[in-house]
């Protein structure tokens, strides 16, 4: 029986088109450059979450490490600016929107996707 159906009635299927952890990590990294203070910091909550979570993590790592050379050489550059170069200052964001996260939650983000985009 389908959700919200009741004896009596029929059925409805609904198809719903949901973004895959992989692209939407690889959008996030390139989005933060136009966002603003308080987005960037939901922006890399979301990609952070997304890569603590280990079934996220899985099919996340998987689809980066399959994407073309292009966006991986991209989602690499970002995640390097992004987690390594400037980690301090993506903390600092991400804790202003309440993420609970700590400096070797950064790191160990900067070091999946860089394994992942590594060609």
């Amino acid at each position: 029986m389908a959700a919200g159906a009741g004896a009596g009635t029929e059925s409805v299927r609904a198809l719903a088109r949901v973004a895959e952890p992989g692209p939407l990590v690889a959008m996030k990294l390139q989005a933060v450059l136009l966002r603003s203070t308080a987005k960037e910091g939901t922006d890399l909550l979301d990609i952070v979450t997304i890569l603590l979570d280990p079934i996220a993590r899985d099919a996340a790592l998987a689809q980066l490490s399959m994407c073309d050379p292009v966006i991986a050489h991209d989602a690499a550059l970002h995640a390097r600016r992004w987690f390594t170069s400037q980690a301090a200052r993506t903390l600092s964001r991400i804790r202003a929107v309440g993420g609970g996260v700590d400096r070797d939650d950064i790191a160990l983000v900067a070091e999946l996707i860089e394994s992942a985009t590594s060609r």
